[in-house]
């Protein structure tokens, strides 16, 4: 793998036959409470060292992932869009900067439906963001939620059923990755990338991945699936890409102690 472009919002990375675009939504805080140890409790003061922090709280970067090639062009989530805190709804420039456009968008895949992946779906006319995004990808297990989201009225007719294995294009496997949310999926990418969604918040639990988010719909089994995709990526040496990642959002794992350390991608 090899970067290509890199520029302030976005960072494309070059994979086999595909291309790979990281494009920046922009970046929000959250309370210190939103991380939660094993037992379901705010962490301490001193269990938060080594977390990633801005101004005395956890710095939440929201991304999402275009993916390009002879299948077509998939969008893997969708941002915030001007639905959620302030500092987000940044990925039409971050499209720009990466030389495409909502245009090129053919087809789009969600890894869950909470407010910040799917709400740039939907333009502030509440038209469809992307056009020319015949298919709308959502797990089975959340198309009723989807359904039931006042703003994507748009977009209902679009949705098609998403299962482990699918391919929403060629080159691309939908991997079950539950816990955050019902039907939360992980995304790899010609075997070698996995863009795993909301599986890590922040910086925090690489080093201790038992700890959970508190908007997790069930802590132990996102828990477990985190454990068991940092293990498979290190496994088998994936690269991994995240919604919630340390800048640029895409970088390999390793193991560190009882457990893992993060190594961004770099250019060279």
């Amino acid at each position: 793998m090899r970067i290509v472009r890199a520029g302030k919002l976005s960072v494309e990375v070059e994979l086999g036959a595909l291309r790979v675009i990281m494009l920046t939504d922009g970046e929000t805080i959250m309370p210190l409470d939103a991380l939660l140890g094993p037992d379901g409790m705010m962490l301490r003061e001193s269990d938060l060292v080594g977390a990633d922090l801005k101004d005395g709280e956890l710095r939440l970067p929201v991304r999402a992932f275009l993916v390009r090639g002879p299948g077509g062009c998939l969008l893997i989530d969708t941002g915030a869009g001007r639905a959620w805190h302030k500092g987000l709804g940044r990925l039409g420039a971050a499209m720009a900067e990466a030389g495409t456009g909502a245009q090129a968008v053919t087809q789009i895949a969600l890894s869950h439906t909470h407010i910040d992946h799917v709400s740039g779906l939907i333009g502030e006319d509440g038209g469809l963001a992307f056009p020319n995004a015949m298919r709308v990808f959502v797990a089975t297990e959340e198309i009723a939620a989807f359904r039931a989201l006042p703003r994507m009225g748009a977009a209902v007719m679009r949705l098609m059923p998403l299962e482990q294995g699918d391919g929403p294009i060629l080159g691309v496997t939908a991997i079950n990755a539950p816990g955050h949310s019902p039907g939360h999926m992980a995304f790899l990418v010609e075997g070698r990338l996995l863009i795993w969604g909301d599986l890590v918040h922040n910086a925090l639990q690489f080093a201790r991945p038992e700890i959970g988010w508190k908007y997790d719909d069930d802590l132990a089994l996102a828990r477990a699936s985190r454990l068991a995709l940092m293990e498979q990526a290190t496994e088998s040496g994936w690269l991994i890409a995240g919604a919630h990642l340390p800048g640029p959002g895409i970088g390999r794992i390793e193991r560190a102690g009882a457990g893992y350390s993060f190594h961004p991608v770099t250019r060279g």
